[in-house]
Parts: C-alpha cells; sequence; structure tokens
C-alpha cells in the first residue's frame, strides 16, 4: 500500500537561499513529512499489508555498510516507497558515480540537526537517519556536535538513480541448513522437505518471545503480533521464507503521547527482529570460519 504525499519535485532552487527562505522551506518539508507519518500510522493499524509492508522495507534497509535506518525511517520509506532496498543523499549517491534519474522524486526521512557546543551553529550530518540517538553526542569535523532535533531530509532508492553499476554492500549469505546449524549447534538437519525452514521459524518465533514482554505489549493479542512480525523481518534479513508478519490490534487506541501505541509497536518489532537476525548471522559466521580453519 503506497501512501502518497505532496510531492517535492526537486526542481533547481536559487543557489543560495535567504535564512527566511531556507526556515519556511524547512518547515514545509517538514510538515509534509509529519503528514506521511500520520497517515502511516492510520494504515498500520487498519491495512495487515501496510503494516507488512514496513516490516519488509525494515528488512530490506538493514545494512552492514552503515548504521540501520531507524525504524521511524522504516515507517517513513514504506509510505512513500513501499520497495525501496538502498537509500542515500544525493551527495552521497554521486560517491558511487550514481545521480537522481530526472524527474524522480526524492523520498523525505528524519534526519538530524546538530550544533556545535559552543557556538550554538546547526548543522546536519552527511548520513540521513533519523529518529533514534536524540541526545548523542558524536565528533563531526573534529568538534564535538550534539543532536538537539530532526529535520525532513531528502534522500533516494537505488531503483530512482542513473549512473555508474553498483552493487551495495551485501552480508555473507547462509543456506538454511547453515542457519540451521546455527541456530541447533547440530550438523545433522531435518530429513522431511521444508522441515528445516519451519525449524528456523520456530526458532526465530521463539526467540521473539523471549524477548518481547506482555508488559511491552499490553492489549490481548498484541504481544502475539509483535513476536511473529518481529521473526518475519528476522527471516527476510537471514533469507529465509519468513512466516506471516501481523498486524497488532491497536486500531482507535489513543493516549496522551506524541506518537500513537503503533509507533512503539513497530519500533519493538523491527529491533527485536534485527537483533535476533544479528546474533544468528553472528554464530553462523563463526561455524564457517571455524569449518575453513578446520
Amino acid at each position: 500500500m503506497l501512501i502518497s504525499h505532496q510531492e517535492d519535485r526537486d526542481m533547481p532552487r536559487k543557489p543560495k537561499m535567504t535564512d527566511e527562505e531556507r526556515r519556511a522551506y524547512s518547515a514545509k518539508m517538514r510538515g509534509e513529512l509529519e503528514a506521511v507519518m500520520d497517515r502511516a500510522y492510520g494504515a498500520m493499524v487498519s491495512s495487515e499489508d501496510f503494516w507488512t509492508a514496513v516490516m519488509r522495507t525494515a528488512a530490506n534497509l538493514t545494512h552492514t555498510d552503515r548504521d540501520d535506518r531507524s525504524p521511524t525511517n522504516c515507517i517513513a520509506v514504506a509510505a512513500q516507497h513501499p520497495n525501496a532496498t538502498h537509500i542515500l543523499s544525493s551527495g552521497d549517491w554521486r560517491k558511487v558515480g550514481r545521480f537522481p534519474a530526472k524527474g524522480s522524486t526524492s523520498l523525505r526521512i528524519w534526519t538530524p540537526i546538530k550544533r556545535r557546543p559552543e557556538g550554538g551553529q546547526e548543522a546536519t550530518t552527511a548520513v540521513a537517519d533519523g529518529g533514534q540517538r536524540e541526545a548523542a553526542e558524536e565528533a563531526a569535523g573534529g568538534e564535538a556536535r550534539k543532536v538537539s532535533g530532526f529535520k525532513a531530509g531528502p534522500v533516494f532508492d537505488i531503483s530512482q538513480t542513473d549512473g555508474d553499476a553498483y552493487e551495495p554492500p551485501t552480508p555473507a549469505r547462509f543456506t538454511v541448513e547453515e542457519v540451521w546449524a546455527a541456530i541447533s549447534g547440530a550438523d545433522g538437519i531435518p530429513d522431511a522437505d521444508g522441515e528445516c525452514d519451519y525449524a528456523v521459524r520456530l526458532h526465530l518465533y521463539n526467540a521473539a518471545l523471549q524477548r518481547i514482554s506482555e508488559l511491552d505489549a499490553p492489549v490481548y493479542g498484541q504481544r502475539e503480533a509483535e513476536v511473529a512480525s518481529a521473526a518475519h523481518v528476522a527471516a527476510l534479513i537471514l533469507g529465509i521464507t519468513p512466516g506471516p508478519a501481523v498486524m497488532p490490534p491497536l486500531a482507535g487506541i489513543i493516549t496522551d503521547g506524541k506518537k500513537p501505541p503503533v509507533h512503539e509497536s513497530a519500533v519493538r518489532a523491527i529491533e527485536t527482529g534485527r537483533a535476533i537476525a544479528s546474533t544468528v548471522r553472528a554464530a553462523a559466521e563463526r561455524r564457517r570460519e571455524l569449518a575453513v580453519t578446520g
């Protein structure tokens, strides 16, 4: 399910905007992205297909060459381009010899705003990833900069770009048998066709069940939905045929927070799935290394 928003056509702008123009443009882009998020949250509690698209996007945007895109930005990307697999800013695409295709429309995600502690001068990071680490301090240009907020930043999926051939960095691939061996600690695999896939999916589900508490998901049926969705994300990352991603029963629930309960539900499912996949992958890599060294 694709959720449209007011298009940013990325038409050429003046070489330099005034401070007032820059603030107005930033406010416009932020308002559009907030509208995207509002519609996405509504769809996440009314459309099983869109909930599944969010989980799929989160798995697709889990990469080895940089920090994972935050769950919040996975929701934003799924709402704008549900088949995205690799997103970068136009500047980062040019670094690898590619550029936004003519007529392509940028996707908007949350990007951190950083300030120098001594001067209060705003600076944005080169990597467009937001929705987390609000209070983190990092080094940039030799000076400590602190995240002071987030703004809407433009990125493009690889499918929206032209230029040199480019293969995004991908992790080592493992067969379902290797994954099962890493999980079970045994070299033997189930005999029946498809039984190995089922065994792996069952393990991923049980691993998610151990990580997601009923206290975190108090609505009846919510925990089971998040567990199934986390296992779905983990399976996709590992290249295993997944079980279904289940939409949590959170429609109509209102809280005092700025984000609806479905936001935290999606964050839990995505982060849990990524953590499980990372643990399994590390175990499989160790087994493969041991097999090579004898």
